[in-house]
């Protein structure tokens, strides 16, 4: 746009050179043109020069629509590509909100599954849990075979070699090999499973209407606590006796208890 500017001063420039020129000329020529003559080679030149002031004009018009042009398709591009970035921005919200509904849908499936599976095992426990119905009148089986070495007694007292002293006692302890599996003496759900510095790995078990029954000086138990376990069923293996019974050696510790009360266990075992 400048160059062309630049071309059109010169042209003007030029112009008038030439107006200045010709009326040089006519002047000196005098009488050798008429008045109208003079006029109308002033006329031509003023008419050459408006003309070429319009056709500048002109231009500089048609330039300034270009840009105008120019600068409103500049705009419309920038409103389109806008228009563009939004769209995407708006279906890319759309897709991540529909995967946050997606994953909070497999979530609470996966929450529903859940629960439905801990349901079942619950019914299936509880159906194929024995019935717990220990009563005054029941017979235990024996846990082990073996000889009782320390009686029970909560009256009198009792020797106890490892110690030696006397002392009540309320439990038994039945002499066995390391090794030897300890048998629940009747049906019953497992309450805790214990380490004791006297009694070693002892489990309680409970046998229904406040009845329980304590089994120490175990290793490697199977079972966990809230487990149930049937008559016969190894509870565990007798272990190396703890301190407190290295002169009676290798032994079960058995006690069986009503609502927290020791009772003898050797009245109900036949």
């Amino acid at each position: 746009m400048n160059k062309k500017r630049k071309i059109r001063v010169l042209l003007g420039s030029i112009l008038t050179l030439a107006l200045v020129v010709t009326c040089g000329v006519v002047y000196q020529s005098g009488s050798k043109s008429t008045p109208n003559e003079k006029e109308l080679v002033m006329e031509n030149e003023e008419d050459s020069v408006d003309q070429a002031i319009k056709t500048e004009e002109r231009e500089d018009s048609e330039e300034t629509a270009d840009a105008n042009t120019s600068n409103v398709e500049g705009t419309r591009d920038v409103e389109e590509e806008d228009s563009q970035q939004s769209d995407a921005a708006g279906e890319q919200a759309e897709n991540t909100e529909s995967a946050e509904q997606t994953d909070e849908s497999q979530d609470q499936a996966a929450q529903d599954s859940e629960a439905a599976s801990a349901q079942v095992t619950e019914q299936v426990e509880t159906a194929m849990a024995p019935e717990l119905n220990f009563t005054e009148s029941s017979l235990m089986e024996w846990p082990v075979n073996g000889q009782v070495v320390i009686d029970y007694n909560m009256d009198n007292t009792v020797y106890f070699p490892t110690l030696n002293v006397y002392k009540t006692s309320p439990a038994i302890a039945i002499s066995a090999e390391v090794g030897s599996p300890v048998a629940a003496v009747a049906n019953g759900q497992i309450l805790s499973i214990v380490e004791n510095e006297e009694t070693g790995t002892t489990v309680t078990v409970d046998m229904g209407n406040g009845y329980q029954a304590i089994y120490g000086q175990l290793k490697d138990v199977p079972f966990q606590a809230e487990e149930y376990v049937s008559a016969g069923a190894v509870l565990g293996y007798i272990n190396e006796p703890t301190k407190y019974y290295t002169e009676e050696g290798a032994n079960l510790y058995f006690s069986l208890q009503k609502d927290g009360t020791p009772l003898d266990p050797l009245q109900y075992l036949p």
